[in-house]
């Protein structure tokens, strides 16, 4: 089981989930589920209105490619740098903002914050 925990000021306490190992679910999909509130517009990436901030849950940084598309929406909306934005690979080190939309679970706990 990998689990997410999620941090929002409409919630009083933080929400852990479980998602089974291997299961292809996306930070949005999850988010629906437990009906925690986060504006979406689209929900295929092209609107950057669901970017939340993503941190491993981990001691050490690895680094993570964003698809074309996730990383043009979040330089528009003024999360990544410049610099960042060039970058093939990205160090992830939290906070990282991603877009819930794009962002499936994987292997790794982490904490999203919105």
């Amino acid at each position: 089981m990998v689990t997410v925990t999620f941090l929002t000021l409409p919630l009083r306490e933080k929400l852990v989930v479980e998602v089974p190992e291997n299961t292809r679910v996306t930070l949005l999909n999850l988010m629906k589920r437990y009906n925690l509130p986060k504006q979406c517009v689209c929900g295929e990436g092209k609107c950057g209105a669901c970017a939340v901030k993503v941190a491993p849950m981990r001691q050490s940084a690895r680094m993570v490619r964003l698809s074309d598309m996730e990383r043009r929406e979040l330089f528009q909306a003024g999360k990544l740098s410049l610099e960042e934005s060039e970058s093939q690979d990205l160090k992830d080190i939290p906070p990282r903002w991603r877009l819930a939309c794009q962002y499936v679970v994987a292997d790794e706990p982490v904490l999203v914050a919105f």
